[in-house]
């Protein structure tokens, strides 16, 4: 099963990228990051033309094309990113369709409804979206850092790319012995959120209601919680920003012997210096962005960790094939059969026959068109019977539950409960090709008439198929 589900991760986790908008929109932003670096180029070349007092001309149009050029393929990158961010919400709806498609055991269980129902329509997009937005960034800093970087060297120095991966080598030894103090300290200042967040659920009640006790003990922990919440997060981003300094000094400082160096070798030659000193602030701006790369870097096993656990909460629960079976107390309900008498037959009024009360006879009678209800105590598992029997029989069977949001073609919402209900039974009767109805409780919230005038259209739809129905009265 943990195999099986790693391969099916693995899968949703390279969709994500390996289709044609991912593809685009990486492919788009390495061309905008190219346009960018290559204006440092085009800069040197242009100060060293005007130092020398020679035509600048061209330089000066490829610098400023390749800056503002670069705005149209960034332009285009968003627009593929927001479309692959919609396509990969539409194949975690699929993925969630081809997981609980059928899945009837699971539908009646609320704890678990809510939970996936979240995952779905907030969570998953959410973390998604999220893991998107992540890998454009990540994917950004590199593409910036290692191009421009790449850039300086080939028209300046390339002691840069030397001094660059020495300072990369012991940013990320530092990062990864404080790894684990940072993923602690996040952890610390997250509970502490949560719990802070848990307090103020309870303020509607506490603060409203007016009792003093209870608003004195929730003002007293809510305190509390908020200033544990303060002094944790304000020591995990003091930690964060000691990190940051100590990673502007390691990466600073072998660039600034570079500088040292190209100054002293360079030192009877202006046009040398002055192509240098020109971009100096796109040097120190680009050793800034190391620290984001590597921070980012850092934080991928918790973006794929958030991505592993949505798709793992909406694969289908593990239940015992007994499960719901153990949920019915067949010698607590009573099944019986409608018999409408024939124009021949002496009797005047339909009349209820009863049936052995047990899932096999329910199961021998949906083979022939019959109407069948069940009646008894409440919790004596009268709807679980009938999902048995929606799991046994599949795309055989109908199941209409007392309440669902259920999607038909008509607006039976518009109606009352007794007009919607007929509205629905009337389409099922004309569209559904199913052989067996389960009606679960539809006459709960009707009064006599309209139990009367639903009940003959149920009549007609057991003319037709196997109708068993649990009845509320």
């Amino acid at each position: 099963m943990h195999r099986t589900f790693s391969f099916i991760l693995s899968k949703q986790f390279i969709g994500l990228f390996v289709n044609r908008w991912a593809i685009g929109c990486l492919i788009i932003l390495l061309i905008q990051q190219i346009f960018e670096a290559s204006s440092t180029i085009w800069l040197v070349l242009l100060m060293q033309q005007i130092t020398q007092g020679e035509n600048f001309t061209p330089y000066l149009v490829l610098c400023l094309s390749s800056l503002a050029l670069s705005y149209v393929p960034l332009c285009i990158a968003y627009i593929l990113k927001i479309t692959c961010k919609q396509e990969a919400q539409r194949s975690f709806i699929e993925n969630f369709i081809v997981a609980n498609k059928n899945n009837i055991a699971e539908w009646n269980n609320k704890e678990l409804k809510e939970q996936k129902i979240s995952i779905l329509t907030s969570e998953g997009p959410a973390a998604i979206h999220t893991f998107i937005d992540y890998t454009w960034d990540l994917y950004t800093y590199v593409l910036s850092v290692f191009l421009n970087v790449a850039a300086l060297s080939i028209i300046l120095e390339p002691l840069f790319s030397l001094t660059y991966g020495i300072s990369l080598t012991c940013v990320f030894i530092v990062m990864k012995l404080k790894r684990k103090r940072q993923q602690m300290m996040t952890q610390k200042a997250l509970k502490a959120r949560i719990e802070l967040s848990q307090s103020l659920l309870g303020a509607w009640d506490n603060v409203l209601l007016g009792n003093e006790y209870n608003f004195e003990l929730w003002k007293e922990k809510t305190q509390n919680r908020v200033k544990i919440c303060m002094q944790s997060n304000v020591a995990l981003e003091r930690f964060d920003q000691i990190l940051a300094i100590v990673v502007s000094f390691i990466t600073s400082i072998p660039s600034l012997l570079v500088v040292i160096y190209f100054v002293i070798l360079h030192r009877n030659n202006p046009v040398e210096l002055a192509s240098f000193i020109v971009i100096l602030p796109l040097l120190f701006m680009n050793l800034s962005y190391t620290y984001q790369t590597l921070s980012l870097m850092f934080r991928w096993p918790m973006h794929l960790g958030k991505l592993k656990t949505i798709y793992n909460a909406i694969e289908p629960a593990t239940y015992p094939a007994e499960f719901m079976k153990a949920k019915v107390q067949w010698p607590k309900i009573s099944i019986s059969e409608h018999i409408t008498p024939s124009p021949c037959s002496q009797m005047t009024n339909e009349t209820l026959m009863p049936v052995s009360a047990s899932f096999d006879s329910l199961i021998g009678k949906t083979s022939s068109s019959c109407r069948l209800t069940l009646r008894g105590d409440n919790g004596c598992g009268k709807s679980t019977a009938l999902m048995l029997i929606k799991e046994k029989l599949s795309n055989q069977a109908f199941f209409l539950p007392t309440q669902s949001q259920l999607t038909f073609s008509g607006e039976a919402n518009r109606h009352s409960t007794g007009e919607s209900l007929k509205h629905l039974l009337s389409e099922i009767l004309l569209q559904v090709e199913a052989d067996v109805l389960l009606l679960d409780e539809w006459d709960a919230n009707l009064d006599k008439e309209n139990q009367e005038r639903l009940s003959t259209l149920i009549d007609e739809l057991a003319i037709k198929k196997c109708v068993i129905e649990v009845r509320h009265r």
